[in-house]
């Protein structure tokens, strides 16, 4: 709708469409009908296009791309290598939404009442080794052109601010009694500290583990963990446990 009305005041309109079919979810489906994953999602694709022709969508087909056409995913290698020898490509173990009967890391969106928004499976929380980028490193770069985007709106512009989320503090550790390890700490305002009462650690924070080991409350908080994993991200962010 958009593109047709702005096409129709005469603007140059880019209108392309791609296919995001090159995860797991298409080898699952295909494996579930017998048949091989790129003859699957091919022909997924092209029931696809029919229909979007059929109803007269203005997309530039010309453009058409898929994510699982080694002529596309080429290029995104070769920027997964790029960052990767510059050191912005790292691994680290991060707790994930998994769904054990798809076999595939879900987003947050993708967890509805605890469950796999595709099977219905119970979703649970699991830690595994994962892929990340250094984005802190153009942190300051990407908020100094936001300033250059005289025409976007400012709710869009905030958004983004927020999302890189860049901050200056201090990083200071606490040591744990009866134990060699600390529980570092970021903080904006370090001079506040001296009125700190008590710590809150994320459930799934490594070091939760070892200071339960053996205190009295270690099956209370197993069991508030176990409750925890199942909340999708919007309901922990909510206070609502």
């Amino acid at each position: 709708v958009v593109a047709r009305y702005k096409h129709s005041q005469g603007y140059n309109i880019l209108h392309p469409m791609g296919w995001d079919a090159f995860g797991l979810p298409a080898e699952n489906a295909a494996i579930k009908n017998k048949i091989h994953p790129s003859i699957w999602t091919k022909i997924n694709i092209q029931k696809m296009k029919d229909t979007l022709t059929n109803m007269s969508i203005s997309y530039d087909w010309d453009r058409e791309i898929a994510t699982c056409d080694p002529d596309y995913y080429k290029w995104t290698q070769w920027m997964f290598l790029q960052l990767y020898k510059k050191g912005l490509a790292y691994k680290k173990k991060a707790v994930v939404n998994w769904c054990p009967s798809c076999n595939v890391v879900l987003a947050n969106e993708q967890v509805i009442d605890g469950k796999c928004w595709r099977c219905d499976s119970e979703v649970i929380k699991k830690e595994l080794s994962q892929w990340f980028f250094k984005i802190t490193e153009y942190a300051q770069r990407l908020l100094d052109d936001i300033e250059s985007l005289e025409e976007w709106p400012e709710k869009v512009l905030t958004m983004q601010r927020n999302w890189i989320g860049r901050s200056e503090g201090a990083r200071i550790e606490f040591p744990i009694k009866g134990s060699d390890k600390a529980i570092p700490v970021f903080t904006t305002r370090p001079d506040t500290l001296y009125g700190a009462t008590y710590f809150l650690l994320s459930p799934e924070h490594p070091l939760v583990e070892e200071i339960i080991k053996d205190s009295p409350y270690k099956d209370e908080v197993q069991s508030f963990k176990e409750k925890v994993s199942k909340e999708s991200a919007i309901d922990r962010a909510s206070g609502i446990l």
